[in-house]
């Protein structure tokens, strides 16, 4: 056995140590390397609670790597802890799993270590793995004080007896010193991950208590001491370096704020679609895909059947080891960081294996090696894509600072990528803008206000719509990267991770606060208690000497109340007013020659207000452009319901109804109507006819039963002849509330992402 557990842990170590990644990843990744360089947890390096144990240990690799000459020793460095934490931790399984069955210890060991995500998450530059290799360092030495070894011999192929907790003579004897090896573990284990806490203290509380191990009262305090004073080991000297217990806990208070802002919890989601995206991403996903981890969790499910029949202390011993840590992940962590998971596939792989026991002698060994093949087919190619490519966002923004080698230029980005600029600030010349999270445009907006005529690079998180607060004619997509490898099961929930590069002119228009012309946008401006009726909501508009048409689309939010006039004023001037009711609207308005003359950019304000006293009923302004003539311009009119928004997925969209209206201007040539939508067959049972018409004559029609991307060309003839209005119908929709018994009455025909026109 021990030739078998030897041969393992070469397999992996040979596996990984020539696949280690190229560039850090996630924002914790450069939390860590920047700990490295200059140890400070209230600037995030680490982020608290702080790691110190974990930083150590990276210091030391990192001058290791660093004096071999080995290229990108930062990333290279923290991924090499990750390396030796998982190869050193195939015996540390083997020895947690063999006293609670030294027939299927193996077996589980094999199964956990070809696991996707325990191989893939040891090549990351993250704490995980050797978080996890501790903690089991500590639980393998505290079960053994519930079932110590009863004879060991010569060549280790058979080890120990069926367990008990009757201790021997031999091993009580021992039982008090593998008690406080695993309490100092435990203690130490606290320093390189925080999360550990969860998988060893319930464990050590267990081993304190349990009566006849053969420990006397005056070893079972000796044991509580030594794990205190091994956490004190590194906590008395991180709230020193902090500079106080004051300043530590302020550090450590404003990352537990970070932690629950804009994090998708069960804990502040309370709905059975979070429960069931929490469980996917906890027990099906780690194990490769939905049809293998499924699975995977059946057989565990079986598993802790059996367990709890044949073996309850067993399983018993096994819930108190990592139920806990299995609570708190699913309560209070994002479980679509999926590397979060890593410590539920331990005691899943025990559950398979003893559940194949149950099918017969040979079930385990055929079981196992059939799903380790399945697993490493999976996770090999990502592995060496991963060694090849680096972050996709760590490689565009390298490519962006490369350019600016020659000539400094501007790069903006989302906060995402903040932590990138500040790793990589002494590399380059470039001028980076400040990126405030969630107000991130408001850096571009006060950069063109004070260099009108400034270029900019941007790289933006593809889930974000917020660019959309700009003139879409002023930027062009470069550069766009992505993950070469699925990110499920393997980095899903990097931040950040896929990445697009923009060069940004000087942009026509830009929005200030107020708008909501995405779901996203929306919310933020919700936030800010922003909108016309709260204030005014502010655009700005470059200078021009002449004349532009403006369009501005919105919503009165309010059923049933007073109509809202809505007023526009260009610099001091007034230019329109009007009166809107409950629902949407659309206004064109002719912006006169002068009125946007000077330097820079002129100010436009909407205000909404309503007779009399009273408060103003709330306006959500989802639609603006501003254009000289001879640019085309469209608007979404009737029929179109309000934006909509998936956080986790970036995606956008609006339904529209069994017949929604486009308005296109008129510039005396054919334009080009383009429709992009969701597939109708995921809410209808057979393709929808989707007709294009213009003043009843109908212009094109298709039958999608795909996500769909349909041009359609609109002649000019058809946009005079009806005032610009061209109408999408659908022969199907539905009602939410009809289906579901929710209250949404609205009409839904087709779920469209985008409609521009050229």
């Amino acid at each position: 056995m021990r030739t078998r557990i030897a041969a393992l842990a070469v397999v992996f170590l040979a596996g990984h140590l020539f696949v280690l990644p190229p560039t850090l990843e996630d924002i914790d990744s450069v939390n860590f390397a920047l700990g490295v360089r200059e140890f400070d947890v209230a600037n995030h390096q680490p982020h608290p609670p702080g790691y110190p144990v974990f930083i150590a240990l990276a210091k030391a690799s990192t001058a290791v790597v660093s004096g071999l000459g080995i290229p990108a020793p930062n990333p290279r460095a923290l991924a090499l802890l990750g390396v030796i934490a998982g190869t050193i931790a195939v015996p540390l399984l083997f020895a947690l799993f063999r006293p609670l069955d030294p027939d299927l210890a193996w077996w589980a060991t094999l199964l956990t270590v070809c696991s996707p995500l325990f191989w893939f998450t040891a090549l990351r530059p993250l704490s995980d793995m050797t978080g996890v290799a501790a903690a089991i360092a500590a639980q393998a030495l505290l079960l053994s004080v519930f079932w110590p070894a009863r004879r060991d011999d010569s060549d280790g192929r058979a080890g120990v007896s069926r367990p008990s907790l009757a201790p021997s003579s031999t091993g009580q004897s021992g039982a008090a010193a593998r008690l406080m090896a695993g309490a100092a573990v435990a203690g130490l284990a606290a320093g390189v991950r925080s999360q550990t806490v969860l998988l060893t203290t319930p464990l050590l509380v267990a081993a304190l208590c349990w009566p006849r191990t053969g420990v006397t009262a005056v070893q079972r305090a000796a044991a509580a001491a030594i794990a205190l004073l091994g956490a004190g080991a590194w906590a008395m000297p991180l709230i020193v370096a902090s500079g106080g217990l004051g300043d530590y806990l302020a550090a450590l208070g404003t990352q537990a704020g970070e932690d629950f802002h804009g994090v998708t919890m069960l804990w502040t989601t309370r709905h059975p679609r979070a429960v069931f995206d929490a469980l996917l991403h906890s027990f099906v996903w780690p194990w490769g895909g939905i049809v293998i981890g499924s699975v995977v969790v059946v057989l565990a499910a079986a598993g802790c059947v059996r367990a709890a029949v044949r073996a309850p202390r067993m399983l018993v011993l096994l819930v108190a080891a990592f139920g806990p840590y299995a609570l708190f992940h699913l309560l209070f962590q994002e479980t679509r960081t999926q590397r979060y998971a890593l410590p539920l596939v331990v005691p899943m792989a025990l559950m398979v294996v003893y559940a194949a026991r149950g099918l017969g002698r040979s079930a385990p060994a055929a079981v196992t090696a059939a799903l380790a093949v399945v697993f490493l087919a999976l996770t090999l190619p990502a592995t060496r894509a991963y060694a090849r490519d680096g972050s996709p966002a760590f490689r565009l923004f390298e490519a962006a600072v490369a350019d600016a080698a020659e000539s400094p230029e501007v790069i903006g980005m989302h906060a995402v990528a903040r932590r990138i600029a500040e790793w990589h600030r002494r590399d380059h010349r470039a001028r980076v803008l400040e990126a405030r999270h969630g107000r991130e445009w408001l850096a571009l907006l006060e950069h063109w206000r004070g260099e009108p005529e400034s270029a900019v690079t941007f790289l933006a998180d593809p889930r974000r719509s917020d660019l959309a607060l700009f003139d879409p004619r002023a930027r062009q997509r470069v550069a766009s990267a992505r993950w070469s490898f699925p990110e499920l099961p393997f980095v899903a929930g990097v931040r950040p991770g896929a990445t697009d590069v923009y060069v940004m002119r000087p942009p026509g228009w830009m929005l200030h606060t107020g708008w909501a012309l995405t779901a996203e946008v929306g919310g933020v401006t919700a936030a800010m208690r922003a909108g016309p009726h709260l204030r005014p909501s502010v655009a700005w508009i470059r200078a021009r000497p002449d004349g532009s048409s403006l369009l501005l689309g919105g919503r009165h939010m309010l059923e049933g109340a007073p109509p809202v006039r809505l007023a526009l004023a260009i610099g001091g001037g007034a230019l329109d007013t009007w009166e809107v009711r409950p629902g949407a609207f659309v206004r064109h308005v002719e912006v006169p020659a002068g009125a946007l003359s000077g330097a820079g950019y002129v100010p436009l304000r909407v205000e909404a207000a309503v007779e009399g006293a009273g408060p103003v009923p709330p306006v959500a302004l989802e639609q603006f452009d501003l254009q000289p003539g001879g640019v085309p311009m469209h608007a979404l009119s009737d029929g179109w319901h309000e934006p909509e928004y998936n956080p986790a997925t970036g995606r956008s969209w609006r339904w529209m109804s069994e017949r929604a209206q486009v308005w296109i201007r008129s510039i005396d040539r054919d334009v080009t109507l383009t429709v992009s939508g969701e597939s109708p067959l995921r809410y209808f049972d057979r393709p929808p006819r989707v007709r294009v018409t213009a003043g009843g004559v109908e212009l094109a029609s298709f039958t999608p039963d795909d996500d769909f991307t349909q041009d359609i060309v609109i002649p000019a003839s058809a946009v005079g002849a009806t005032g610009g209005l061209v109408a999408i119908e659908t022969d199907l929709w539905f009602v939410p509330a009809d289906r579901d018994g929710v209250a949404d009455r609205r009409h839904l025909g087709l779920r469209v992402y985008e409609v521009r026109v050229r």
